[in-house]
């Protein structure tokens, strides 16, 4: 196998999945315009997320968790959660789920 290489410009989610042969993993890329948030939404599957720009609010489980520019993020599996961009730049952050959350694994 050789290896893949995306840019995200013109790249869609997942940008790294099934159609490039991963095995275990996809990779997204995610933006949130200053005062957008993410679905407010659980999965049975952990996710991390490493905050690429920007800063906000990872609510999990009715408990807010700053975030900013830097922070690598593991939402557990089973908790209630969503991302909000508190700041006045976009929040933008690279996440990485398992294959199971786009249907393509166990």
């Amino acid at each position: 196998m050789e290896p893949v290489i995306r840019n995200v410009e013109g790249a869609s989610n997942p940008i790294l999945g099934t159609s490039d042969g991963v095995p275990n993993y996809v990779m997204l890329y995610v933006q949130h315009e200053p005062g957008a948030s993410s679905a407010h939404h659980t999965h049975a599957w952990e996710h991390q997320a490493f905050i690429v720009e920007g800063s906000g609010i990872l609510w999990v489980d009715g408990k807010e968790y700053p975030i900013k520019t830097g922070d690598a993020v593991l939402v557990p599996p089973g908790s209630e959660h969503h991302f909000t961009n508190t700041g006045d730049v976009m929040l933008s952050r690279v996440t990485v789920n398992p294959l199971s959350s786009v249907g393509g694994g166990g």
